[in-house]
């Protein structure tokens, strides 16, 4: 008998027991290969269950990056389409200025590797690296050719090629720019190196044979990381499995299926995703050796296992069969039986011995009977120190579920691969997966059982990082948007059974560009993570925060008796991100928009209310920021509103459906009309005349009044000297100038070629600031206008009295003219208190010489106020509507301004 682990006493063949007991264990065997099969079975189910959602997680990360970039060049490409569209309508394009027009897109898109010009014949004529006269033609190129058949086509992305030049795979992204009638008139193509793609993929883990694959809507590949065994080669091929061209060919948007790889080979668990709007499309793929690798050491653990435990039973059954043959002959027989069977004993040992799995057994008091060499390693108790002993590896909190296993095997149950939480002998906590077996004696009882273990520790850690990958936010540990989204199933649920509401606060960080851009990603990163802990601390234990990616952040509040509830949360959490936050020395603070949308009340599903509350969240913004808005019916009316005008906008300048309209100005000494006001009004195809209060916010949060404001200083300037022309007397052009038009565009630029290319005298045009330009970047603002004013344009300040401007302020950037704001003009006759502001207004012009224009005058007692008070000038429907420039032509002949005043 070994000393390390003795089976005599385990079995004592006696009659027809023997029988009865070979047959139980062969019945065991079955039972023990069949639970082996179905927990494997269950187990890769689970890993490519995980495995798709990995893939579809790192899909939608990708698309969303890569059509980023895409929209970013193309926000390129249109803006230097409009450039040459509005060149065009000139009559001439200026090289030089165009020229320069192109180098700053290309200076703010890095992602371009060239940005060029073509006109009509596929000729280049402008842009980095063409030469004038050079002859260089993009005729044959198909999406040139694609274009040129149809000019409303679009953004069109090319074929794949290699630039002979610098030896680089390339794609090109082009858009046409139109002449005044619609018609083609060449095309804006900017040229993207295909290794900028490969840079986004890189950041990304797919595993040691995963793979990334950007193509076209053809099929085409554009790139693909790893590169393929036929090397440079496959860009432009064609590929693609049956599953992958249906998907592509019925116009699906998404899916994920199992498949070889036709690149190189490889069976992968691909997802794919049409990039939104654009005709590109990715698939990710983990490979099955990756993501099921854990599970084919599980397999291999498995198999071992039960190899090991039916050739024990094996042994025993073929050595109780013989034993049975024995037991009819004589004592001598039966003696040699027992030699024998002693001898399988031995084998038996050797086998147990040798096994790399944990083998031992214990009494039914917990104390150890057998210790195997490898239970020795699991645990570190050599055998003379454990047998004879209880084994004291439960943790402290596992004593009752160790007691109910113990407990049901000794009752006869075999508990097959049991995971449990066990210590070493040094204190380390493992994960363990054990089989439990009863051990009988003669007469049928369990006289103790036998165990088999393996550890898990590092298979269930991969287990938890795929896990962590496909439920988690990266960065902040957070719930992602898939997890996020059932726990918001299931609070759902629990509301309809309960009579209760669920709350989806939609949180956006203000400014935080400003931050990430100045101090770098790095402490963008932390503030983030600091952010994620602050809000944990503002809500209950029961509520789920998800961080959707950016400065985005969900938090689900369920189980609401009231909304009443949700207000004191939003008020903490308001309170809470204000406090400064330090960071590698920089103390920082941040507030938070916040939108909130509530079950069942605003919607029954978690994509309407995610929509709802984000709208709501953009209302807190518009508010001014740091607070939060619920959800309302006339938000997703405002909502669907401002999209149609946003993109109608987006058509209104190349359709000419713009227009002016200009309002008289009149000098109250003489009664003379000196001056216009140019009014941009939006002649829309199906909505007619749009007043401007409905779409002028709209185009400074798109950033669309960059040029829309360029083509009102344009067409004021062309239609003051068209008058000039036609023998009316010269007057002054006033136009407005947004805030937006100082931030985003070039204002000086604008002005000087609008003046140039009209040959509108500078003195007349008068540029109207609002006193919210003055106050933000005052110094570059004021660099701006001390160059304007040196071109001899005018300046005035518009809706005086309403903002900050102070005398400072007038004095700093010479101010010619105030318009005081017509909310004090309406009531003049009538109101003592916007009387004597009004007097004190146009007092202190005067003793600053400026000189005070009246806007909003609509009846004859405010204007006979306005000159008993010395105001200059005055404009308002008592005068005049804003009128289009041929009716006030014909109506500046028969002196506008004598019969009224």
């Amino acid at each position: 008998m070994s000393a390390r682990l003795s089976w005599s006493g385990m079995t004592k063949p006696l009659g027809n027991v023997f029988v009865r007991l070979a047959l139980a264990l062969l019945l065991l065997n079955l039972v023990v290969v069949t639970l082996a099969a179905l927990s494997l079975h269950q187990s890769r189910f689970k890993y490519e269950e995980r495995a798709i959602a990995v893939t579809q997680n790192l899909a939608q990360l990708l698309d969303l990056d890569i059509a980023a970039s895409v929209r970013a060049i193309d926000l390129a490409l249109l803006a230097t389409a409009g450039e040459l569209e509005r060149q065009l309508a000139a009559r001439e394009l200026d090289g030089p200025s165009l020229n320069a027009f192109i180098a700053r897109q290309l200076a703010q898109q890095p992602d371009l590797d060239g940005l060029r010009v073509a006109n009509d014949q596929g000729q280049l004529t402008h842009g980095s690296g063409v030469r004038p006269g050079s002859g260089a033609s993009i005729a044959e190129h198909d999406y040139f050719l694609q274009l040129r058949g149809n000019a409303d086509a679009g953004l069109v992305i090319s074929r794949p090629s290699l630039e002979r030049t610098s030896a680089k795979w390339v794609i090109h992204l082009a858009r046409p720019y139109k002449h005044r009638d619609g018609s083609f008139a060449g095309l804006v193509v900017g040229t993207v190196a295909l290794t900028h793609f490969t840079k986004t993929v890189s950041s990304v883990y797919l595993g040691r044979n995963g793979s990334f694959t950007l193509f076209d809507n053809e099929l085409r590949v554009i790139t693909r990381q790893p590169v393929p065994p036929v090397g440079s080669g496959y860009v432009g091929m064609k590929f693609g499995s049956p599953r992958l061209q249906e998907l592509v060919r019925t116009g699906q948007t998404k899916g994920t299926y199992p498949v070889r790889s036709s690149i190189d080979g490889v069976e992968r668990i691909f997802s794919y995703r049409k990039i939104k709007g654009m005709p590109l499309n990715i698939v990710v793929g983990l490979a099955n050796d990756d993501f099921l690798a854990n599970w084919h050491s599980e397999v291999n653990k498995t198999l071992m296992l039960v190899s090991v435990f039916a050739l024990v039973t094996l042994l025993l059954s073929w050595f109780i069969r013989r034993t049975l043959k024995k037991q009819e002959s004589s004592m001598q027989a039966l003696r040699r039986a027992t030699r024998t069977l002693d001898a399988a004993q031995k084998l038996n040992q050797t086998i147990v011995e040798s096994s790399p799995l944990a083998i031992y057994t214990r009494d039914r008091n917990g104390i150890v009977t057998a210790w195997n060499s490898a239970a020795e390693q699991l645990f570190g108790w050599r055998a003379d120190e454990i047998i004879g002993h209880p084994l004291l590896s439960v943790p402290h909190g596992s004593e009752q579920e160790t007691d109910e296993l113990r407990q049901r095997v000794l009752s006869g149950e075999s508990i097959i691969q049991q995971e449990v939480r066990r210590q070493k002998r040094d204190g380390t906590l493992f994960d363990l997966s054990t089989t439990l077996a009863p051990l009988r004696d003669a007469s049928g009882q369990a006289y103790g059982y036998l165990a088999i273990a393996a550890d898990i520790t590092e298979r269930k850690t991969a287990e938890q990082q795929i896990a962590f990958l496909a439920y988690r936010d990266v960065l902040t540990g957070l719930p992602n948007r898939l997890l996020l989204h059932d726990r918001f199933e299931q609070a759902m649920a629990y509301a309809d059974r309960a009579a209760t509401k669920v709350a989806l606060l939609f949180l956006d960080l203000d400014n935080f560009k400003t931050i990430n851009d100045s101090l770098g990603h790095t402490i963008g990163d932390t503030l983030l993570k600091k952010i994620a802990a602050l809000l944990g601390e503002c809500v209950r234990d029961t509520d789920t925060i998800s961080r959707q990616g950016g400065d985005e952040f969900l938090i689900v509040l369920p189980d609401l008796h009231s909304t009443d509830a949700i207000t004191p949360i939003l008020l903490k959490i308001r309170d809470r991100l204000q406090t400064p936050i330090e960071i590698d020395g920089n103390e920082l603070s941040t507030s938070v928009s916040i939108g909130v949308a509530i079950y069942p009340d605003d919607g029954a599903s978690f994509d309407t209310l995610l929509k709802k509350a984000d709208t709501a969240m953009y209302r807190a913004k518009d508010a001014g920021r740091n607070s939060y808005r619920f959800f309302d019916e006339q938000m997703n009316v405002e909502a669907v509103e401002h999209l149609t005008m946003k993109n109608g906008l987006r058509r209104a300048l190349a359709r000419d459906e713009f227009v002016l309209h200009y309002q008289p100005q009149i000098d109250l000494a003489s009664g003379a009309v000196v001056g216009v006001e140019a009014l941009l009004r939006w002649n829309h195809p199906e909505l007619g005349l749009v007043a401007p209060a409905r779409f002028i916010p709209v185009a400074e949060e798109s950033g669309l009044i960059v040029p829309i404001g360029e083509w009102v200083m344009h067409e004021a300037c062309r239609q003051a000297v068209a008058w000039k022309n036609a023998g009316l007397p010269p007057l002054v052009m006033a136009v407005n100038l947004s805030a937006v038009q100082f931030k985003r565009g070039d204002v000086e630029q604008t002005v000087t070629r609008a003046l140039q290319q009209s040959g509108f005298n500078p003195s007349y045009l008068e540029l109207e600031l609002t006193e919210s330009i003055l106050i933000h970047n005052t110094e570059s603002v004021l660099a701006t206008v001390q160059r304007l004013k040196l071109l001899g344009v005018k300046l005035s300040i518009d809706d005086f009295g309403t903002g900050y401007s102070s005398l400072s302020y007038l004095k700093r950037f010479a101010v010619d003219k105030l318009k005081i704001d017509q909310s004090f003009i309406r009531d003049l006759a009538t109101d003592p208190d916007d009387a004597a502001i009004i007097r004190a207004i146009i007092q202190m012009a005067r003793s600053l010489n400026l000189k005070t224009i009246a806007e909003g005058v609509e009846n004859i007692g405010t204007l006979e106020q306005l000159r008993i008070f010395n105001c200059d000038e005055a404009q308002g429907y008592h005068f005049a509507r804003p009128m289009p420039a041929e009716e006030l032509a014909r109506r500046l002949a028969g002196d506008l301004a004598s019969p009224r005043a």
